[in-house]
């Protein structure tokens, strides 16, 4: 069967490589083959920012890192921050010959039968990916700033796939909100008979969106964002390859959950300022995986989110917590 290469590994021709692979690429130093230097004409810079996108950055890290540790090891967990010498409060990832991000990693040779052993299941409710929506990075842009910018997308639309749904506590839809109105007016008329009202209802079973007027158990904390999420095509088999395009996928969102879940006004952004992720088991970031992020506090400036990640077997395969900051729109300066 004819091959491809694709970043040194064989790929089956019929196979689209994971576009993702490009932002992945580095190039080596002949004379130094540990060294390696990432490919600016293959930075993302994402929508309002002239700075490479930090989850690029992410991806490029694990992939380097792999170099330096022995064949069978498996990455263990991620802890990242992008730092400023410059003394300005926000990281950003444009200087030239200073430091702008570090990453300390772990590695481990997997257990084939650990003496400890547990894993918090994927929670009951969590919706289904039919009652999904298609999200895209720009859409959660728009929770913060709606200027009229032109939205960057391309690459992270070739990179990834997503959906999410919003609880209803969070962000009602317009369809919840016409049943909920109809409900306060006539909560004891039956469905059937009523003409306009009963058309909505019926629309509305059969999109399935009923899921958003379930309430929230009180042990769940509404500032919840639900997604479902996968790496287009296809990766290497090496797992530094996964790793790495999942570390990049993971940070695609997460800056922008606080502004999408909560209220808030003279915002003008909000960006990272440390990434953390812990690898529990080894899994494919092209398939399925169920996401459930959690803004777990905002205040002072800051906010914490929380991200688990469980594959298609109900598996929690991953744990991933950032820090933002929150840059207010009069005394931004967005570079």
């Amino acid at each position: 069967m004819e091959q491809s290469k694709e970043m040194g590994h064989q790929l089956p021709i019929r196979y689209i490589p994971a576009p993702i692979l490009r932002q992945l690429d580095v190039n080596t130093f002949k004379d130094d083959p540990d060294s390696a230097i990432s490919i600016p004409e293959k930075h993302y810079l994402p929508t309002r920012s002239i700075s490479v996108f930090g989850g690029q950055l992410i991806g490029h890290t694990i992939l380097v890192a792999h170099a330096t540790v022995s064949d069978g090891l498996s990455i263990h967990s991620f802890h990242g921050s992008f730092i400023d010498k410059s003394g300005s409060p926000f990281p950003v990832r444009v200087l030239h010959n200073k430091l702008v991000f570090i990453a300390m990693m772990s590695f481990h040779r997997l257990e084939e039968n650990p003496s400890l052993k547990f894993t918090r299941s994927i929670p009951a409710d969590f919706p289904k990916i039919r009652l999904m929506e298609p999200v895209k990075r720009s859409d959660y842009d728009l929770s913060i700033a709606n200027d009229g910018l032109k939205h960057n997308d391309e690459v992270l639309l070739a990179a990834l796939e997503a959906k999410h749904l919003i609880p209803r506590t969070a962000k009602a839809s317009s369809d919840t909100l016409k049943l909920d109105n109809l409900l306060k007016e006539a909560p004891t008329l039956p469905i059937t008979g009523i003409g306009k009202a009963s058309q909505i209802i019926q629309k509305l079973v059969h999109w399935e969106r009923l899921a958003n007027l379930t309430p929230l158990p009180s042990s769940v904390d509404s500032k919840v964002v639900w997604q479902y999420i996968r790496v287009n095509g296809v990766l290497p088999s090496s797992p530094k390859y996964g790793a790495a395009a999942f570390g990049m996928v993971s940070d695609a969102f997460s800056s922008q959950l606080p502004a999408v879940v909560l209220p808030h006004k003279d915002l003008a952004w909000i960006t990272s300022l440390d990434h953390v992720m812990y690898f529990h088991r080894p899994f494919d970031p092209t398939k399925w995986l169920a996401v459930e992020n959690v803004v777990s506090v905002a205040d002072a400036g800051r906010s914490v989110v929380e991200m688990r990640y469980w594959n298609e077997d109900g598996e929690l395969v991953a744990t991933v917590l950032q820090e933002e900051a929150k840059i207010e729109a009069l005394s931004a300066t967005l570079w």
